[in-house]
């Protein structure tokens, strides 16, 4: 484990989480940049030392980190996605790198940061460091199971969400009946989940991916509290989720209310196959 762990924090639970995990797992110091206007403050308590930048000052952040000793990093949590697109501040090596880009959308430009970090000698790791036992696993998750007229629902969004990621449209779709009610874009997760329950009125089947070859240093698919409300708000009958590349945060309490809402939870991976679809044997009640 490493004794001095470096935190570029954004919004939601995800980057506290992570300090808890960090400490837990042995690392002595933690240097947190936390991003203006997004981080949550209670993460000063959690932190030897924070650091509030405002999306945009790479520089400011390399050498915060590198003033502290810091030789790794982690990036936890959401930057709202208008912020990656005009409302940042920009310092000189952004602007540069940014100027750089051919293509700007969230992947290329993290991307280029992570290539920025690396440059400076502070190595970026994996943003589920210290959360593995929090991804989400192969197979039936929580204790509600998938009901067999749900499964080939569960099979199309699969297919469907594969390809739109590996486009690089989005990464969830919402499926009933054999038919896409909604295809994420830029508005998000939640919203395109609502926008497909508005649609369906009940019983949609929900899936979210990670892209191929997904970058596991930023945007990893994450799955909270607020996902919950979203789901249910959409009348979500079942969520699947890509395993072993989704972070459940506070899982156990995640899928406890995933339980509580009739919500099954299933995992499934690159190895999977049709026959291994959980809900297979199962009854429509």
């Amino acid at each position: 484990m490493h004794e001095a762990l470096g935190l570029v924090a954004g919004r939601g639970r995800y980057p506290l989480l992570f300090c808890e995990a960090a400490r837990a797992q042995g690392c002595s110091r933690l240097v947190v940049a936390a991003m203006q206007g997004e981080a949550d403050p209670v993460i000063e308590r959690l932190a030897d030392r924070v650091e509030w930048l405002h999306v945009g000052q790479i520089g400011k952040t390399i050498r915060y980190f590198q003033r502290n000793g810091i030789q790794s990093c982690v990036f936890a949590g959401q930057i709202k996605p208008g912020r990656l697109f005009g409302d940042i501040k920009p310092d000189l090596r952004a602007m540069k790198l940014l100027a750089s880009l051919t293509l700007r959308n969230a992947e290329s430009i993290f991307g280029g940061v992570a290539g920025e970090f690396e440059k400076s000698g502070v190595h970026v790791l994996p943003a589920t460091t210290c959360l593995e036992s929090y991804l989400a696993t192969p197979g039936q998750m929580g204790g509600i199971k998938l009901k067999r007229c749900h499964r080939r629902d569960v099979e199309l969004g699969w297919r469907i969400a594969r390809e739109i990621s590996r486009l690089d449209i989005g990464q969830t779709v919402v499926v009933k009946k054999g038919t896409v009610l909604a295809v994420e874009g830029f508005e998000g997760t939640d919203k395109a989940i609502l926008r497909g329950g508005e649609l369906g009125r009940g019983e949609i089947v929900v899936v979210k991916v990670a892209k191929p070859n997904h970058d596991m240093r930023f945007d990893v698919p994450c799955i909270g509290m607020k996902s919950i409300d979203s789901l249910r708000a959409a009348g979500a009958a079942v969520l699947c989720v890509h395993a072993r590349k989704t972070l459940f945060i506070d899982k156990d309490d995640v899928l406890a209310a995933m339980d509580e809402a009739g919500i099954a939870v299933i995992g499934l991976d690159e190895t999977s196959t049709q026959s291994e679809c959980p809900g297979e044997h199962t009854t429509d009640g």
